[in-house]
């Protein structure tokens, strides 16, 4: 399924915000300068409330052909019919939300370490996800892993793989050498001042800077 995105920037909603129409504004924004796939995180809101903005969602992102991937909740993508969902490492494990989605929902994993790497492809993860590569301002407790290690866990594994953590119009560049299949972002295009023009920003840098790789199966 990751062959037929639109692009390899991968749009992470605000998982703190509860302002549902600031969550739809942004993802209207993405959706329409050209992103890949969209991932909505809700840390502060109840099932109800999220399975409620899942739906609206989809109505934005599937008459557009772009994944939504629910954060860390497989029962709220099974309840919506998403696209996929994201698991990490405290989150339910790779194997068993594989079986909960089928074998055509996208599974992605977070896996910053070469064993939980290894184990997400065992698991049949439809990506992986590597970070913070840089410093995150939505994480900054977390040391930067860097693009060394990035690209010796791509090495490593025939998964694709998704850097994430401090992208931005600057540090997206410093990825030209690594070529991970997708390009995860957050407050680069959620904080901006217009986010539809730092999305098709970003958009058009990482085809500039990552152009010769296949979103492969």
């Amino acid at each position: 399924m990751l062959r037929d995105i639109q692009s390899r920037i991968y749009f992470i909603t605000p998982a703190e915000t509860t302002d549902s129409k600031q969550i739809f504004g942004l993802v209207q924004a993405a959706v329409r300068s050209g992103v890949g796939m969209i991932q909505y995180r809700a840390k502060n809101q109840p099932t109800r409330t999220m399975v409620e903005e899942a739906k609206a969602l989809l109505k934005i992102t599937r008459p557009a052909q772009v994944p939504l991937i629910i954060n860390d909740r497989v029962d709220v993508a099974l309840a919506v019919g998403a696209d996929g969902v994201h698991v990490g490492q405290q989150d339910m494990a790779p194997n068993d939300a594989r079986r909960l989605m089928g074998p055509h929902a996208i599974v992605g994993v977070t896996a910053p370490e070469l064993t939980a790497a290894r184990e997400a492809e065992h698991a049949a993860a439809s990506y992986i996800s590597c970070g913070p590569i840089f410093a995150s301002p939505t994480k900054p407790e977390k040391p930067p892993l860097g693009v060394e290690k990035l690209q010796r866990l791509q090495q490593a594994v025939s998964v694709p793989v998704c850097a994430i953590g401090g992208i931005n119009e600057e540090t997206i560049v410093d990825l030209a050498d690594v070529t991970p299949t997708l390009v995860a972002v957050g407050s680069a295009i959620s904080q901006a001042d217009d986010p539809a023009a730092a999305a098709r920003d970003l958009v058009a840098l990482a085809a500039e800077a990552i152009p010769h790789i296949s979103f492969g199966p």
